[in-house]
């Protein structure tokens, strides 16, 4: 019997085939996330299927895809870190990620190379008030020096920051869609490649698209307006030099008084209704 293929004057034993388990409340292999991951082997997918509660942190601790299914909704019961990715070449996707109240936490933290977050929901709670007196739950957080990063098409919402990206962390952040947050993506320092982003939900803005903290590398995000324009004008804080970008969108944005302190800078309210109609 051939139990596998000649090389190099010895036998190689063939590839094992990557397996997909199965999780949910009841009738599948597991009823946790983490029970499935710590069963798994590298290149399998952990599939998530209607809403589960969870009480701590799931470690994502291989490269493994936990991915939702029908109706997956994985709800944070406990002050805790929801999921910690340290695993390289790990995958989150297609899951709703939210908690049961707001806990001072971020939902996902990436603490590995190479990591994948694409098509996720993640959002808090509705919190009552301002902004500036939210609890500090923040969607993801990135922790130093990661690199190959990569998150796209997710939405982020309802939370005191959509992503924390800590210093000298690489990789591309695209096509997501943030809203309702004090700041969407807060850059401490960070290096990661930013493109088709956007704001969502008009009647709940956030309040900065982008702010490049005071620490950030001078040679990193040398232009507001591109980083503006390459994200679908999404607005910009830049600590650095204080300056503020904010590009009119509607007629309504250049009414009144709304046509100064906008970037590009306005001669009066015509020049700017005009660039909102024409882009020039």
């Amino acid at each position: 019997m051939t139990t596998g293929t000649l090389a190099a004057g010895g036998l190689v034993a063939p590839a094992i085939a990557a397996e997909t388990t199965s999780v949910c409340s009841s009738g599948c292999a597991f009823t946790t996330i983490q029970d499935a991951v710590d069963a798994a082997s590298a290149g399998d997918t952990v599939r998530v299927s209607g809403p589960l509660t969870v009480a701590g942190t799931t470690t994502v601790g291989k490269d493994v895809t936990v991915t939702g299914g029908p109706g997956a909704i994985v709800t944070q019961t406990a002050n805790a870190i929801t999921f910690l990715v340290s695993g390289a070449g790990a995958t989150l996707a297609n899951l709703t990620i939210t908690s049961d109240i707001a806990y001072a936490q971020e939902f996902v933290q990436i603490g590995a190379d190479d990591v994948t977050l694409s098509g996720n929901t993640i959002h808090g709670p509705e919190q009552p008030g301002p902004m500036s007196g939210w609890v500090t739950n923040r969607g993801i957080v990135t922790q130093g020096s990661i690199s190959g990063l990569s998150v796209t098409g997710n939405t982020l919402y309802s939370m005191r920051s959509g992503a924390y990206l800590n210093p000298n962390g690489t990789g591309a952040i695209a096509g997501n869609t943030v809203h309702d947050t004090k700041g969407d993506f807060l850059i401490d320092n960070a290096n990661f490649t930013f493109r088709d982003s956007r704001s969502g939900n008009a009647s709940q803005p956030s309040e900065w698209g982008f702010v490049i903290f005071l620490n950030t590398d001078a040679e990193r995000y040398p232009s507001v307006a591109a980083l503006s324009a390459a994200n679908n004008d999404m607005t910009v804080l830049d600590r650095r030099t204080d300056e503020e970008y904010v590009v009119p969108t509607t007629a309504a944005d250049c009414k009144g008084s709304g046509w100064k302190n906008r970037n590009p800078e306005f001669r009066n309210q015509g020049q700017c209704i005009k660039f909102v109609n024409t882009g020039r």
